[in-house]
């Protein structure tokens, strides 16, 4: 369905409220509701054409966030669930990778890769589970096993100390490999 886009110095059409970005679980219901009942979305945009919003029947709005606050609970305890099974994933998918990483690494590795919001490796859409695995691997080793830190410290270029550390990341992530990677 067509939303036309309008600035938020645009009059407001009657009946209609402004949906500010940023509730994913409002905007894209009020967007969903308002398409369901045949009426027009706006989509709400500053000088620089940046969507900040939508805008949508007062009455749909009203529902949503009605609805927002009542399945809060239930919307946090399946969020909780899918964390800890993105979690149990990664690991198990470590110690079949890296059968010989110590133990006590596997949990301090796991949940330093799959921080949600954090941008690192382990949570990224784009990269198989294995390629995930082996590079929040590689990044621990290099960041806890090696001088890397210390190369930056001196001022030592990002490549450079990659570089200088490369065959000892590698030795250990054999290591913990064994023989599961080629």
């Amino acid at each position: 369905m067509d939303e036309p886009r309008v600035r938020l110095s645009a009059p407001l059409p009657p009946g209609y409220v402004f949906v500010p970005k940023g509730n994913v679980y409002i905007t894209k219901h009020c967007r969903a509701k308002t398409h369901d009942s045949g009426r027009e979305v706006f989509v709400v945009v500053d000088k620089r054409d940046k969507v900040i919003g939508l805008r949508c029947p007062r009455e749909v709005w009203e529902g949503v966030v009605a609805e927002h606050e009542l399945t809060a609970a239930k919307r946090a305890d399946a969020v909780q669930r899918k964390d800890a099974a993105v979690e149990k994933e990664f690991e198990e998918k470590l110690l079949t990778l890296f059968p010989n990483v110590p133990r006590e690494l596997v949990g301090e590795i796991t949940k330093h890769a799959v921080e949600k919001h954090s941008r690192r490796v382990g949570r990224t859409g784009t990269k198989s589970l294995e390629q995930r695995v082996v590079l929040a691997v590689r990044a621990h080793v290099r960041h806890v096993h090696t001088g890397y830190e210390g190369l930056l410290k001196e001022g030592v270029g990002k490549r450079e100390a990659r570089e200088q550390i490369k065959d000892r990341v590698d030795e250990v992530v054999r290591g913990w490999a064994g023989e599961t990677l080629k």
